[in-house]
């Protein structure tokens, strides 16, 4: 399936505005004026493992606020056929880890969003959203996760050792 979009996103992600492009049937060029007749428009999704899709009535949105199911022409002539949709909040839901959008007008081509829904938030710069790894928990992972990393660390730790043992006999003596 073409899709024009695969977001990742934590699952139970709410009030998520999606970006789509429309072009004409032809493909050629953006399709403008899509939310001046919204109920010629059509979508919706499903979840994996879910046995039946979901309507989502498109409703009239504002550009940068959110709603479900609301579309927004973003800006028809920097950004011919570039419009924003409400995500809604159950699509988004734990318990599943990747659902697909399609969006319809007659006479115009919106490739389908997919959308993978994972258990860590990929955009925090940080962590990748993993908390736990804060701290001493972070370098107890790294250690089971990268053993070689952990063995050059213990000899270099032991080579550390060594040289401190020599520089305290030495004063000793001295």
């Amino acid at each position: 399936m073409p899709v024009q979009h695969a977001y990742t996103m934590k699952a139970g992600t709410k009030s998520k505005l999606l970006l789509v492009y429309a072009t004409s049937a032809e493909g050629m060029f953006g399709k403008t004026g899509l939310a001046k007749n919204l109920s010629a428009g059509s979508a919706a999704y499903i979840r994996e493992g879910d046995s039946t899709a979901r309507r989502v009535p498109i409703v009239e949105g504002r550009v940068g606020e959110w709603a479900s199911g609301a579309l927004a022409e973003v800006d028809p002539e920097l950004l011919p056929g570039v419009y924003q949709f409400g995500a809604p909040d159950e699509m988004l839901a734990e318990g599943s880890a990747r659902a697909v959008l399609l969006i319809r007008f007659s006479d115009t081509v919106i490739k389908p969003v997919e959308i993978n829904l994972v258990a860590y938030d990929p955009q925090d710069a940080e962590r990748i959203g993993v908390w736990s790894l804060a701290g001493h928990k972070r370098h107890e992972f790294l250690r089971q996760a990268l053993p070689r990393f952990t063995e050059m660390e213990l000899a270099l730790g032991e080579q550390a050792e060594k040289e401190l043992k020599v520089k305290l006999n030495a004063e000793k003596e001295s």
